[in-house]
């Protein structure tokens, strides 16, 4: 299960990552307007039509190249949203396989931001 943890932290590990995506050595990933990505916002819509089936026991957020961007050199990247169900396939290597629809195109930060307090 995630942990919450103190809002200060948060902002100083956010911060952190913002300085070394946007230095000169960073990985430089960007927005599809050219900014250097953030995060995301994940809309409650989604998240209540994800969870809003009973057998799914969390979401799973994967990295992936933007659709609108694919067989480029761009770092324009966008997360997958789905449901993730406890997988008993036999021989299984992971606890949970993906259920139910596939969630891309998150409105990226910025311009989508929320401010930490």
């Amino acid at each position: 299960m995630a942990s919450i943890i103190d809002p200060e932290l948060a902002k100083s590990l956010i911060s952190e990552f913002q300085q070394r995506n946007s230095s000169s050595t960073g990985p430089h990933l960007t927005t599809p307007d050219g900014s250097f990505i953030n995060g995301y916002f994940v809309d409650r819509e989604s998240l209540e039509s994800i969870l809003s089936d009973s057998k799914i026991v969390g979401v799973s957020l994967q990295y992936a190249k933007h659709p609108d961007f694919t067989g480029t050199d761009d770092n324009i990247f966008t997360i997958i949203l789905v449901g993730a169900v406890p997988n008993t396939d036999p021989g299984a290597t992971s606890p949970y396989k993906s259920s139910g629809n596939h969630f891309d195109k998150l409105p990226p930060c910025p311009p989508n931001c929320t401010t930490l307090v």
